[in-house]
């Protein structure tokens, strides 16, 4: 079996290593930088969930976490009711696995924590045209697509009562997301890059966190030694090294744990064939990558080019939906959450 170096300090990063470990990859190496997310907490919905659980416990992971039980959707400025969708026990029963959110803090302890092999940075006797270079972090700056939105985030006053609802709040061309962890209330604003966050466009409930909201800047922390994967032969990106992770689009926050788990099996299953194994995890994470970025890109030109009427006519479809055929709805995302690479990478 080809050895493996792992660039990155990330969760991606961290659960290709667990899954390494999980099938016995002795000659395995981890070149860590420095980690900052974008939002420091997230959501992980069933599709990144399970694998987690996994590799770690659902146990350890409830212990750290809030598994809500719906999420809201309101408009940004009157806080009109939209839709409610049940979570909890209904996507749990749904999709096998729950939804939790979580601090980008306990991720990383709770990964940590499972990691069982020596940190050491032991690059002796690796082979460039043998053993597989994995980068995780984000590819530099110049590769990535000028984002259509900036990025803002504040912490609300925790309020017991909201817990465990999960709120979408859909405003003029923005959008904001704000959900619970332990003791701690987030709220994540997309704003588009060509224009400031204006509290006054916001619910009186969130209008003060807007106003104190700062703008994320992503953060592409520098390789530790000077490498340009394209000319390896045997390299591979995983998570945001690949496709441009985006707050509209909280789902493909950690999809690169997905990329982690199906590269570890396919370096088990092609073990003498390295080759084989880097063109078949492609084979099956590229089209799921394209969806995600089709997906987010679709969501982003119907709330940046939507005028009033057709804003309007798409709020009332989302509320005769999810209130008269929540099925439809519901179906309408099984692809992303009921996605189970533990399975299959279909």
């Amino acid at each position: 079996m080809a050895g493996l170096i792992i660039i990155g300090s990330n969760p991606t990063a961290n659960i290709l290593r667990l899954a390494c470990e999980n099938i016995g990859l002795n000659k395995l190496a981890q070149i860590p930088n420095r980690y900052t997310p974008l939002v420091p907490a997230t959501i992980l919905p069933a599709n990144i969930s399970r694998v987690i659980v996994a590799l770690t416990s659902e146990e350890k992971l409830r212990d750290l976490s809030i598994i809500p039980d719906r999420k809201m959707v309101r408009l940004g400025k009157s806080g009109y009711l939209i839709s409610e969708i049940p979570l909890g026990k209904f996507y749990c029963d749904r999709y096998g696995a729950n939804l939790f959110n979580i601090s980008e803090a306990n991720l990383q302890k709770l990964l940590f924590d499972q990691i069982q092999c020596d940190q050491a940075n032991v690059l002796k006797g690796f082979n460039a045209d043998e053993d597989v270079i994995a980068p995780t972090d984000p590819a530099r700056q110049d590769e990535i697509t000028r984002a259509k939105f900036s990025t803002y985030y504040a912490k609300l006053p925790f309020d017991k009562n909201i817990t465990h609802i999960n709120t979408t709040w859909i405003g003029q061309k923005q959008i904001a997301f704000q959900f619970s962890t332990e003791e701690t209330q987030h709220i994540v604003f997309l704003i588009p890059s060509d224009e400031n966050i204006d509290p006054n466009q916001w619910h009186h409930s969130i209008r003060d966190a807007a106003g104190s909201a700062l703008i994320q800047k992503p953060n592409t922390p520098k390789s530790p030694f000077d490498l340009d994967v394209s000319l390896l032969r045997s390299a591979v990106r995983l998570g945001s090294a690949w496709y441009q992770e985006s707050w509209l689009f909280p789902e493909t926050i950690h999809a690169g744990i997905e990329d982690a788990w199906v590269l570890s099996r396919m370096l088990e299953n092609y073990e003498e064939e390295t080759n084989e194994a880097l063109s078949n995890y492609t084979k099956y994470r590229l089209p799921r990558m394209n969806r995600f970025t089709r997906f987010t890109d679709n969501e982003s030109s119907k709330l940046l080019n939507t005028g009033g009427a057709q804003r309007f006519a798409q709020h009332l479809r989302l509320a005769f939906s999810t209130r008269f055929i929540p099925e439809i709805f519901i179906s309408s995302q099984d692809w992303i959450h009921g996605y189970d690479c533990l399975r299959g990478f279909r």
